[in-house]
């Protein structure tokens, strides 16, 4: 039973009924799947650290706020993550040559080989996990992600620029 919009407020929600709920439950089951999947292969890479790779692989080398803006909502989060992947030696910070108070962040080498090789486990499991939606549901279900991020996004905007108000519950 799916939450009537126009219900008092203080009825009890169905969490089960909840985009918000399925949302969230299926990004913490496609992050486990992804984690396994990436170490069944003996490929030891967050879902993070995949997400800057394959942007520094399809982008080349970019600032890290680049990273950031698109990525993550916070600087040090990819501060860490880049960290961890520069120890590993996968990517490399030097300091751009048009600007000296930004870091270019690239793929190294190695980097690009671990890269390729999640690319093919990645796209195997991408086969085998949407196999069974059609192209046409894929892209129903894309459409209304994007709606909803749009939403949010702006959502975000509004607040960031509201007056700061203690709302205290």
């Amino acid at each position: 039973m799916t939450q009537d919009p126009h219900s008092p407020p203080g009825d009890p929600i169905d969490i089960h009924d909840s985009i918000a709920y399925r949302i969230h439950r299926l990004a913490r089951l496609l992050r486990k799947h992804f984690l396994h999947m990436g170490t069944a292969e003996g490929l030891e890479l967050t879902p993070e650290q995949w997400f800057c790779l394959n942007k520094l692989r399809t982008g080349g080398a970019m600032s890290q706020v680049s990273l950031t803006d698109d990525i993550f909502a916070d600087r040090p989060n990819i501060t860490r993550i880049l960290g961890r992947l520069e120890k590993r030696g996968l990517v490399s910070r030097q300091p751009d040559p048009d600007d000296a108070r930004r870091r270019l962040v690239a793929l190294t080498p190695q980097g690009l080989e671990l890269h390729d090789r999640f690319a093919a486990v990645a796209s195997r499991a991408r086969g085998e996990l949407f196999g069974s939606i059609t192209p046409q549901d894929m892209a129903v279900a894309m459409g209304v992600l994007g709606m909803l991020e749009t939403s949010l996004t702006q959502a975000g905007q509004t607040q960031a620029h509201a007056p700061n108000k203690d709302h205290t519950t």
